[in-house]
């Protein structure tokens, strides 16, 4: 059979035989084989041709792969798995990439570790098992994650436990502490990282508290009376961590405050 035309199709090209046969071949398959027009060409060397364009389509879809972002070869390996390519085509596919320096696991580990570190809340553990999920070694993973600096890692987790913080407004004290601890437990840090930065924290919002104890005495004062109504708000208050007595202190300052400031005003009128 013999070559007698082509036609471009995107990164392709539609390549037409003489007995109305067409393949769709990469142009380096061309190249590599000299298909030129009126170039005969038996079968074997056409179930060559096929062979070859096959591997550098399987090249070409871990290419695209790679362009969304870094992989691992782990990622790399199921994602033309669930292509259906072979074993044998997928192993020489991640050789060819290699060679290439298109994945490196140590290049790649590096960099998840950066990015997830500066672009996301993530701590240190976390990090890491994302790492042994996406099929970098455990040693690997262990030795870029023990890169970062003690110091960034608290500075970090230090701002993040401030904006938490500001969210959880209606907890107080060893409450509000577990709470936070948990969070970031669960975000990958480690327990004594937290309580480090915790340590160094007012978690005592008295504020809050007044705002909860008028919610609730506003809520069950229908309901309850005298010292059982007290009993009640007390018992409420502690489960979400904030002390009554303080914030009973802090009522009476408030309202003192607000008499002063009534004074004040009344004065300044009639002068």
């Amino acid at each position: 059979m013999k070559v007698i035309k082509y036609k471009k199709i995107k990164n392709k090209y539609r390549v037409y035989f003489d007995n109305d046969i067409s393949l769709d071949l990469f142009e380096d398959i061309i190249l590599k084989h000299e298909l030129l027009l009126k170039k005969d060409i038996d079968d074997k060397k056409l179930k060559q041709i096929e062979l070859d364009n096959l591997k550098e389509e399987i090249y070409d879809k871990a290419l695209s792969y790679i362009n969304i972002k870094m992989r691992s070869r782990k990622e790399i390996s199921q994602y033309l798995k669930k292509k259906d390519y072979s074993n044998n085509d997928i192993n020489e596919t991640i050789k060819r990439l290699e060679k290439n320096n298109l994945i490196n696991d140590n290049i790649y580990a590096k960099a998840y570790v950066s990015d997830k570190f500066n672009l996301s809340s993530e701590g240190p553990l976390k990090i890491k098992n994302g790492l042994i999920n996406g099929g970098i070694d455990e040693n690997l993973a262990s030795k870029y994650v023990n890169e970062l600096k003690e110091e960034d890692i608290i500075d970090k987790l230090d701002r993040l436990v401030d904006k938490k913080i500001k969210t959880i407004k209606n907890y107080s004290g060893n409450v509000l502490r577990l709470k936070i601890t948990s969070y970031f437990y669960n975000l990958g840090y480690y327990k004594s990282t937290i309580d480090k930065v915790l340590d160094n924290k007012n978690l005592n919002n008295n504020d809050n508290g007044i705002k909860e104890y008028n919610k609730l005495l506003n809520k069950y004062s229908k309901k309850y009376s005298g010292y059982e109504l007290e009993s009640f708000i007390r018992n409420k208050l502690y489960q979400k961590g904030f002390d009554l007595d303080e914030i009973k202190k802090n009522i009476d300052w408030y309202s003192f405050y607000c008499w002063l400031l009534f004074v004040a005003l009344s004065l300044a009128f009639f002068i």
